[in-house]
């Protein structure tokens, strides 16, 4: 399974949950107490790559069954992108959030890898199944930390995916950014200044809330703080992986070539219809873009490198 550089062959001894994961990721993502190396206090994620790939995953009780099934998949995430080509010169690095007002752990930051030197990292998280109830959830936290602890290469095109099935709170408050050692003096929103920093490359993969409904107050929440294409609903959740390809590879090639690449490694035809139509906004919005960009002068052409249309 996945690429000759990231393949666990441990599948055929697994038993899987009626939501998708396996019993090998629920062993293997077992940790209880916090290890030092994904303390947020003092670590700075910095990467030598061209694409640096974060998934931020929420690890609350509400969304916990996500982290298990990205833990499965991220062996054919990896060779996709290998494969297909979506990329060239990534790493991926897998945080966690919950929540500040009530988690031990709010925030866990892994650090840049490739092949299976991301297992290792990604088994160092603890899922703390908390959070407080109230549908939201540190996000704006996690997106402070993203804004000032970390580095890239000059020509880097960094992305970040967050998983998620509530909405940030307003603000990032000041003895929260404090207790990650990243302090501020008043109360801030980061949302805009994060989009700024990763070119616009900041998506929420957002799921039914408690696995449930979605909830329009939350796609409204990350509509406003996020472009609003950037705000992808997931159809059902064994396809997690499949929409963040989907981001990936429509970013340089049309979405029926990614519903054809879909159909080619197994996927069902509901599977197919359910990904795409999550993407179709987001693609329409990268066509539009690049077809005005073509008719720009140059200069202008330059401004519109990294605001999301195709390459």
């Amino acid at each position: 399974m996945g690429s000759f550089s990231y393949d666990r062959d441990v599948y055929s001894s697994s038993s899987y949950s009626n939501w998708g994961a396996s019993s090998y990721s629920t062993s293997k993502l077992s940790s209880t107490t916090l290890d030092e190396t994904v303390k947020p206090n003092g670590k700075v994620i910095k990467s030598t790559s061209k694409n640096p790939i974060i998934i931020v995953l929420d690890v609350t009780g509400s969304n916990i069954n996500f982290a298990r099934l990205v833990y499965d998949k991220l062996p054919m995430f990896y060779g996709e992108i290998e494969q297909k080509g979506y990329l060239n010169d990534f790493d991926i690095c897998v945080c966690a959030v919950g929540d500040a007002s009530c988690d031990d752990y709010p925030i866990q930051i892994g650090s840049p890898a490739k092949g299976l030197e991301i297992d290792s990292w990604m088994e160092k998280l603890v899922l703390e199944r908390g959070g407080g109830g109230q549908e939201k959830e540190s996000y704006e936290l996690m997106a402070h930390y993203l804004l000032n602890s970390t580095e890239f290469e000059p020509d880097a095109k960094p992305i970040v995916f967050f998983i998620a099935d509530e909405k940030p709170y307003d603000k990032v408050k000041p003895n929260e950014a404090k207790e990650i050692g990243l302090p501020i003096e008043a109360e801030y929103d980061p949302w805009p200044e994060l989009n700024k920093k990763f070119g616009d490359n900041v998506f929420v993969m957002l799921n039914k809330y408690c696995g449930s409904r979605f909830q329009e107050h939350i796609t409204k929440k990350w509509k406003e703080v996020l472009p609003p294409e950037h705000t992808l609903r997931i159809p059902e959740e064994k396809s997690i992986v499949d929409l963040m390809l989907g981001v990936l590879a429509i970013q340089k090639q049309e979405l029926e070539v990614y519903a054809l690449d879909m159909k080619n490694r197994g996927q069902t035809q509901g599977r197919i219809e359910g990904v795409t139509n999550s993407l179709q906004e987001l693609s329409d919005t990268m066509a539009l873009s690049t077809n005005v960009s073509a008719n720009l002068p140059s200069e202008m052409k330059l401004s519109l490198k990294n605001k999301g249309k195709r390459i």
